[in-house]
C-alpha cells in the first residue's frame, strides 16, 4: 500500500497553500507524513504540476525521502487526485489517500484503516465520522477502482460518493475506532484562515 498525500492545491477559501501552514513548529504536511510513513510501504505527494509551490514540494520530498507525482487531472477535485494516486500503484496495490491539512491523524488510526481495508477485501474502505459524514480523503482505494473512476471523470461526474455506488465499499463506523486516542480530532481539517487561527491558538501559536 502506498500513502498518497493530496497537496499543491490553490485552496481558494484559505487563500494560500494549506500544506505549509505551521502548527506545532511544523508545516501541516509534515504532520500527515509523520502519521502515514510508518503505516505504508512508500509515500507519494500528489501535486498540481502547475502549482507555484511545485519546486518547494520537490525539495521537501527529496529531503524527506518520498516521491512527488503529478495530479493527472488538476481542477477535477478529490476524484482526480485519487485517480492520480492509483496511477502510481502496481497491479493489485492500494493507496491510502490523505488530505494534507489533517494534523491530528495518528499512525494508530491509519494502521487500523489499512488493516480493515486488507481484511475486508473491498475496493474502497472509507471511515464515517461521528456526525455520519464520509471522509473520502482519509480512505483506502484499491487499484481495481481505476476503471470506475476513469468513467466518472470522462463524464465529469466528480462526486466521490458516486464512486462508492459503483464499487464494493466498506464504510467504517465511528464506533469502530472511537477507542483510539484522539479519535474526536482525526478529521479536523483547516479550510479557512479562521479555522487555522482557532487551531493555532489552541496549539499556542497565536
Amino acid at each position: 500500500m502506498i500513502g498518497a498525500i493530496q497537496a499543491g492545491g490553490r485552496s481558494r477559501r484559505m487563500g494560500r497553500d494549506k500544506a505549509w501552514l505551521p502548527l506545532g513548529g511544523r508545516p501541516l504536511i509534515e504532520h500527515v507524513l509523520a502519521a502515514a510513513r510508518p503505516v505504508v510501504d512508500r509515500v507519494v505527494i500528489i501535486i498540481d504540476p502547475g502549482s507555484d509551490q511545485a519546486e518547494r514540494y520537490r525539495g521537501f520530498a527529496a529531503q524527506a525521502g518520498v516521491e512527488v507525482q503529478p495530479d493527472l487531472y488538476p481542477g477535477f477535485g478529490p476524484l482526480g487526485g485519487i485517480e492520480s494516486a492509483l496511477a502510481g500503484c502496481s497491479s493489485g496495490e492500494s493507496a491510502l489517500v490523505l488530505a494534507c491539512d489533517l494534523p491530528y491523524l495518528s499512525r494508530e488510526f491509519l494502521a487500523f484503516l489499512r488493516s480493515r481495508h486488507e481484511e475486508g477485501g473491498a475496493a474502497v474502505t472509507v471511515p464515517v465520522d461521528r456526525d455520519g459524514h464520509l471522509q473520502p480523503l482519509v480512505a483506502a482505494y484499491s487499484e481495481a477502482c481505476r476503471l470506475a473512476i476513469e468513467e466518472l471523470i470522462a463524464t465529469r461526474l466528480l462526486r466521490v460518493d458516486l464512486l462508492y455506488q459503483r464499487v464494493p465499499t466498506v464504510r467504517v463506523a465511528a464506533a469502530e475506532y472511537a477507542d483510539l486516542e484522539g479519535s474526536e480530532e482525526f478529521f479536523t481539517n483547516l479550510n479557512t484562515l479562521d479555522e487555522y487561527r482557532r487551531v493555532a491558538r489552541i496549539a499556542g501559536e497565536e
